[in-house]
C-alpha cells in the first residue's frame, strides 16, 4: 500500500498523519480503518484542545473535521487553529452531511476541501492524497467569485491562493482564457467583508500542484478602500514572515 505520497520501497516513503476531528459516531465513522489500511498515521481528536495541544513539530498534514466538531462546529475550531502559526501549513478537510446550506463561507476561515457525507472510501482517499501533496500557503484559501466581464459572462466559484497589492492567485473549476477581462469578488482571511476588484487573467501556473486550474489576476480597477484593506493585509503577512 502507499501513504498518498510515494510508493513503498523507492526509498522516499514518509508516511502522512491526518488527524479525524469528530465523535466516534458521526460522519468520520469508518475514516481511521479506511485511511489506515491505505497507509497513512492516523490521530484522533474529541475535543478542539487535544488538536491545540499537539506540538509545532508534529502537527498533522490535514486534519478532516466533522462539521458537528464540538462545542461550535468544524468551522470555528479552524479559525482556532488558524491562529497558531504552525496550523496554517496544516490542510483542513471538512465533512458535511450532503444537502447542508452555505457551504461557500465555510472558506473563508480557511477550509480547503469539502466532502458531503455519506461518501465512498476512494473518495476520502483522493481528497487526503491531494490535501497532504500540496505545499503552503494554505493559510489563504479564501473564497473568490470571478465572473467573465463580458455580457454573457459566466460566474466562476474559486479559491484566493495568494494576494498582493497588484493583484490575486485564484484556484477555479475551469479554465479562463488568457487576457479576459473579468470582475472578482474575494474575501481576506478572517473577515467575512468581501472586497471587489476588476481585472484581466495574465497567466496561468501549475507552480503549486494545484487541484485545478490557477491563474494570476491583475488589478486594473479596484476602490482606494479595498486597496488599502489589501495593502494591509500583505504588510502584516510580511512582518509575519509569510512571501507574497
Amino acid at each position: 500500500m502507499d501513504s498518498g505520497t510515494f510508493p513503498r520501497g523507492s526509498g522516499l516513503f514518509a508516511k502522512k498523519k491526518v488527524a479525524l476531528a469528530g465523535p466516534p459516531a458521526g460522519l468520520l465513522r469508518g475514516a481511521a480503518a479506511a485511511l489506515e489500511l491505505a497507509g497513512y498515521s492516523v490521530v484522533l481528536a474529541q475535543r478542539l484542545e487535544d488538536l491545540l495541544a499537539i506540538p509545532a513539530e508534529k502537527v498533522p498534514d490535514l486534519a478532516i473535521f466533522d462539521n458537528a466538531f464540538p462545542p461550535d462546529g468544524g468551522v470555528a475550531a479552524c479559525r482556532k487553529l488558524r491562529e497558531q502559526t504552525h496550523w496554517r501549513t496544516v490542510s483542513i478537510l471538512l465533512v458535511v452531511p450532503a444537502g447542508e446550506p452555505h457551504l461557500e463561507e465555510a472558506l473563508v476561515p480557511g477550509v480547503n476541501d469539502f466532502m458531503l457525507a455519506p461518501y465512498p472510501p476512494a473518495e476520502l482517499l483522493d481528497k487526503t492524497r491531494r490535501l497532504t501533496l500540496i505545499p503552503a500557503r494554505r493559510e489563504l484559501n479564501t473564497l473568490a467569485r470571478v465572473r467573465d466581464s463580458r455580457a454573457d459572462g459566466v460566474l466562476l466559484l474559486g479559491k484566493m491562493l495568494n494576494v498582493s497589492g497588484n493583484g490575486l492567485l485564484v484556484e477555479t473549476e475551469v479554465a479562463i482564457a488568457i487576457g479576459r477581462a473579468v470582475e472578482i469578488e474575494f474575501f481576506l482571511p478572517d473577515d467575512s467583508v468581501a472586497l471587489h476588484a476588476k481585472g484581466r487573467i495574465m497567466r496561468r501556473t501549475n507552480e503549486l500542484d494545484h487541484f485545478h486550474p490557477a491563474f494570476g489576476i491583475r488589478f486594473t480597477e479596484i476602490s482606494e478602500e479595498d486597496q488599502l484593506r489589501v495593502d494591509a493585509f500583505v504588510a502584516e503577512r510580511e512582518r509575519a514572515g509569510f512571501r507574497t
